[in-house]
């Protein structure tokens, strides 16, 4: 299976103290994969809010965030005898982090490089209802599948980098993140019935998430002026059998 996303995100940060800080954030996006040998795909659009907070004690730190989202989700299936099954329903899904850290400030040559050791667990729940494809073609291999709640746990020890630099006397700042994740999940799997065969249950098993996984960031921050700061940052996520990687641009503006 091969799948890709984007979307947009808009929020708003307040400090409610020099130390801490919390905020609100939408988003809007959109999702399309397809099954190999040319089996089937789909699409889904979603909408998600959620709020956040971070507080600074010196060096440490502790956040927390939760959010949700509803998806609009449309699939495509070819069974057998070419078939054609689709499907249109919606999904929901709930989620929350939290992550703790310590940034050490660590000389290299005439630069100061942060080094941040860090602590994080997210947990996802996501609810599919149950829903019965169209046969477009008649040809009797249409399912109705029952509702389905799934969760991902997920765990990350790792560390985090920060480097400022002054280029043409505009701050710079270089991050980057180098981390392992353990995932948990609870139930890939959907029960599937013919709708012309109303006995004749089964299961259908999806693509699991690997278990563990290398996360890497890379990203730039330049701060144009006071006010105006702009950032680029790349994200990849590394497993035995699957491969994630994704790119961000933000626009951001403080007063």
């Amino acid at each position: 299976m091969t799948a890709s996303d984007y979307g947009c995100a808009a929020g708003m940060t307040y400090h409610a103290t020099p130390e801490t800080a919390y905020g609100f954030a939408i988003a809007g996006g959109g999702t399309n994969w397809g099954l190999a040998q040319g089996l089937g795909g789909g699409r889904s659009d979603s909408f998600q809010a959620g709020v956040y907070g971070t507080t600074h004690m010196g060096p440490a730190y502790l956040s927390g965030a939760v959010a949700f989202a509803n998806h609009w989700f449309t699939t495509n299936r070819i069974a057998a005898l070419g078939d054609q099954l689709t499907a249109k329903f919606d999904g929901q899904s709930y989620a929350a982090r939290g992550e703790a850290g310590y940034r050490y400030a660590v000389p290299v040559n005439t630069a100061i490089i942060g080094v941040t050791p860090y602590a994080a667990l997210q947990a996802q729940s996501f609810h599919t209802p149950g829903y019965s494809e169209t046969d477009l073609s008649g040809g009797g291999f249409g399912l109705s599948y029952g509702a389905m709640n799934a969760t991902d746990t997920r765990s990350e020890l790792g560390a985090r980098f920060d480097n400022l630099q002054i280029i043409d006397h505009t701050p710079l700042v270089l991050r980057a993140r180098l981390a392992w994740a353990h995932d948990w999940v609870s139930n890939p799997a959907l029960g599937a019935v013919f709708q012309g065969l109303p006995g004749a249950n089964f299961t259908v098993n999806g693509a699991v998430p690997p278990a563990d996984s290398l996360l890497t960031t890379a990203a730039a921050e330049l701060h144009m002026s006071s006010n105006w700061t702009l950032i680029a940052k790349f994200d990849g996520e590394f497993a035995s059998t699957a491969q994630t990687y994704a790119g961000t641009g933000t626009l951001r503006y403080t007063w």
